[in-house]
């Protein structure tokens, strides 16, 4: 809108000095004219009828000037109009342009609430039906741990049987092996209990309601004897756990002081072993030396060889001769006394005492 109008206000201005400067033209003009005419007195007549024709034309220019600066103005104006209705319109269209987005957002805001609302309904239902699938299997969990702990209970009052379990083998040792029970293990929650109630035994209520002061005195009095004696029994037993710790370290040194020496230590096999299985009695296999060490043997294979080589010492045993003979028919079994066998003959080199220790020469 400034703009048009400073255009406007030039356009006036320019107009209005050269219809001024016109005039001082003609007004010169017209001084000059009379003083020519003055000095020209012969010929003043021809003079004022130039004058005239000069005057008259000037009038007619200005005029002419005049009007086509109407008409210049007129058609600036009908254009100067013509474009503020346009810019008017534009405004216009712009505003309701805007108002209409502005709708269209309040409008969209308004659906994506209502959509953020029903994911954010939906979502929680969601987590609420895992919560409570979540509950409900902790308490079938928590249900079923309780019945098979009262079965156990139950079953543990009602056997009066041993808890261990006796494997006898032909030939072999007797074993006994002891019935492991399954350890039961408490729950949180049954934790949490129980904390809950040493806590409420052990922590007493005030019960200040209504005392006076002296009662006051003497009750924070006694409340202060209680954490005086507290604090000394705690002191008592971590001086206690200390000694006792620095008790089991100095004994725990001084056997690993008397487990060092020269002498390597035996490791007493704990795996069954085949040829004690076989043979009752045997003693459990002593390992000299781990499995994984690179030279499992320090002696020598002329020390190794001598151990195969020299006297062994066996012991005989006398026979025991059957006392009845049993013997199986179509009719059964008959029993009957046992034929006699005649002792065997002695072997050369052995003595005829069989129950001494023999040296034989093993080659």
């Amino acid at each position: 809108m400034e703009e048009p109008l400073a255009r406007t206000t030039t356009i006036t201005v320019t107009t209005t000095i050269t219809m001024m400067t016109e005039c001082a033209k003609t007004t010169w003009v017209t001084t000059r004219c009379w003083t020519l005419t003055r000095a020209l007195s012969p010929s003043v007549a021809a003079c004022d009828e130039s004058i005239s024709e000069v005057r008259l034309k000037m009038e007619e220019d200005a005029r002419k000037r005049k009007e086509r600066a109407e008409e210049e103005w007129r058609e600036y104006e009908e254009i100067r109009r013509a474009e503020r209705e346009k810019e008017e319109e534009e405004i216009r269209q712009l505003r309701e342009r805007r108002e209409r987005r502005k709708k269209e957002r309040a409008e969209e805001e308004a659906r994506m609430a209502e959509a953020r609302a029903i994911e954010e309904q939906k979502r929680r239902a969601e987590e609420e039906e895992r919560t409570r699938k979540k509950r409900e299997e902790e308490q079938r969990k928590r249900e079923e741990r309780e019945r098979k702990r009262a079965e156990f209970a139950e079953k543990s009052k009602l056997t009066t049987r041993r808890n261990f379990v006796i494997n006898k083998k032909a030939g072999s040792v007797e074993q006994v092996e002891e019935v492991k029970h399954e350890e039961v293990q408490k729950s949180k929650e049954q934790l949490e209990a129980e904390r809950k109630a040493i806590l409420e035994q052990r922590i007493q209520p005030l019960q200040i309601d209504g005392l006076k002061g002296e009662q006051l005195r003497a009750k924070a009095k006694e409340l202060n004897d209680i954490i005086l004696r507290l604090e000394g029994d705690k002191y008592d037993l971590e001086q206690r756990f200390s000694r006792q710790s620095y008790d089991m370290q100095e004994l725990a040194e001084r056997a690993r002081q008397m487990n060092k020496g020269d002498k390597r230590g035996t490791k007493v096999q704990n795996t069954p072993d085949p040829l004690a299985a076989k043979i009752s009695g045997l003693p459990p296999k002593i390992s000299m030396y781990s499995e994984y060490e690179r030279v499992k043997d320090h002696r020598s294979f002329s020390e190794r060889q001598g151990v195969f080589s020299g006297p062994l010492f066996v012991e005989r045993y006398e026979r025991i001769e059957p006392k009845v003979h049993v013997v199986m028919t179509e009719d059964g079994f008959q029993v009957g006394d046992a034929p006699q066998h005649p002792p065997p003959p002695p072997e050369p080199g052995v003595p005829a005492e069989p129950t001494e220790p023999v040296a034989v020469t093993a080659e």
